[in-house]
């Protein structure tokens, strides 16, 4: 194949007729075991691939990466990998050495796997799970963005393939390195602030649609049928001023079978620290309630959610209920003049927000914000903003003092540099676990996640969970999803 960014065209479209012909003949892709075993890779460069070559794979993870050995990109949207190109070369990186470039990753795993360690994934959340998977069962190393899977069933079938590979996986909520985050689950662990009661969640995304855009052209030389992958085949529609995004690269979070709406975009961020500090991956909630909805158009998910999730004392923790809230409050028009193109909120006093924060807030003089975590204990609160928890707060102030003079010891382990995809990267060169791998922890994150889109769209009421079901048929409907032919996910 061709190298550097000329010929990205040629390296795309070389053999690929031929290829898809080959396997449409043989019938859906093959899921099989190529029986690779991964190792460490010691202290040499990670032969990488990058799969969705997007906004996130900017911003998010190529400034991290530049030290590695890029050898392939994948996007059906050949202007994503040339814009990816163009942030490699500002960065310094040589660009002419990247040697790949595929639409489509199952032919690209088909091709090059031999030439790879590692796949970083920052596709849309319905190419999350199949890629994962397709990489694993040849021994690659994987990190994925969050959501982990686009559904329950995905999450669960990447958790199998990870025991069975005993490869090195990484979730993308990038928070979970900083080093608040485990300063913050070893102060709650430590009793000194007393025991949790309530987790009271606040998110400011609103990734939902009123009404369907009118369809438009995709983007020029675009895949849009390898883009729609296994999900069934949508018309794509592009941004308009002032009120939304295009469907693709990022409006896709608000469509079911694409993204996972608000929770999903945020909450994998938001639920981290305190799902890490009251060791939730070890016990599972018996309730799960949607206590408020306000739908979307037809095939988005709602413009408000107002969830809990009850957890039974365990693991040396005692019991808590978890409250989510999104979107619009009641009688607040999701429009332009509230919200803005990419689905935020443009005042708090439009949101959906818990009662009980403005009392806290109340009455400890304080202001929250519009994004975050607060977590409720018997001696106080401590409220974690965004991401990262770099914006905490711990009330009332004598609490505060307090525990600083508790000195709680360091129990938790911190990442090298506090720094997500460097965490991966040393996994990968060592063997250990990355932070947030798909069996301990991120795997169980994703399905707290994933409960709150069942429950949204099983309807408003209390659903209860029963060994990794729910009692109620209506919500296990929602468990899993329905995949067009050569897309399976198994």
């Amino acid at each position: 194949m061709t190298s550097g960014a000329e010929g990205l065209k040629s390296m795309r479209d070389c053999g690929r007729r031929t290829f898809l012909k080959a396997a449409a003949a043989a019938g859906a892709w093959p899921l099989f075991n190529l029986g690779c075993v991964s190792k460490p890779l010691a202290e040499r460069k990670a032969r990488i691939a990058l799969v969705g070559c997007g906004n996130r794979m900017d911003y998010g993870l190529v400034p991290d990466l530049v030290g590695e050995e890029i050898v392939a990109m994948c996007d059906p949207d050949p202007a994503m990998m040339r814009r990816r190109l163009a942030t490699l070369g500002n960065l310094g990186y040589d660009v002419a050495s990247v040697r790949h470039f595929f639409a489509d990753y199952r032919e690209m795993f088909d091709r090059i796997s031999g030439e790879l360690d590692a796949v970083v994934i920052a596709a849309p959340n319905h190419h999350h799970a199949l890629p994962a998977i397709l990489a694993m069962r040849r021994g690659l190393h994987v990190y994925v963005e969050k959501p982990m899977a686009n559904t329950i069933d995905e999450v669960r079938a990447m958790v199998r393939e990870a025991k069975r590979a005993g490869v090195v996986t990484q979730v993308g909520n990038q928070g979970h390195s900083g080093g608040t985050c485990p300063l913050l689950a070893e102060t709650i662990r430590s009793g000194e602030m007393g025991a949790v009661t309530d987790v009271w969640v606040l998110d400011d995304r609103l990734n939902a649609m009123t009404y369907r855009p009118p369809p438009s052209p995709p983007p020029a030389g675009m895949d849009w049928d390898l883009w729609c992958g296994g999900s069934p085949r949508i018309d794509y529609y592009a941004a308009v001023a002032g009120k939304h995004g295009a469907l693709h690269p990022h409006d896709f979070h608000s469509w079911i079978g694409y993204g996972n709406g608000s929770i999903g975009n945020m909450g994998t961020h938001l639920l981290d620290m305190p799902f890490y500090a009251l060791k939730l991956a070890e016990r599972a909630p018996s309730e799960i309630a949607l206590l408020d909805y306000m739908p979307g158009c037809e095939g988005s998910w709602g413009c408000r959610d107002t969830i809990e999730w009850k957890f039974p004392a365990g693991a040396g923790m005692p019991a808590v209920t978890f409250h989510w809230f999104d979107g619009v409050k009641d009688g607040v028009p999701y429009d332009q003049e509230h919200v803005d193109r990419i689905g935020i909120c443009r005042r708090r006093e439009y949101q959906n927000v818990p009662p009980r924060l403005a009392e806290i807030e109340k009455r400890h003089g304080a202001a929250f914000g519009q994004l975050g975590s607060l977590v409720e204990t018997e001696k106080g609160v401590l409220w974690s903003k965004h991401v990262d928890g770099t914006v905490t707060q711990i009330l009332p102030k004598s609490l505060k003092k307090d525990l600083k003079a508790a000195k709680i010891p360091k129990t938790l382990p911190r990442a090298p540099g506090f720094n997500h995809v460097r965490d991966f990267l040393d996994a990968c060169r060592t063997g250990r676990k990355a932070g947030c791998d798909f069996v301990d922890f991120g795997g169980p994150l994703a399905e707290m996640v994933l409960q709150g889109n069942v429950v949204a769209r099983a309807g408003k009421g209390v659903y209860h969970w029963q060994n990794g079901r729910f009692a109620e048929d209506a919500a296990n409907a929602f468990l899993g999803k329905a995949y067009r032919a050569g897309w399976e996910v198994a």
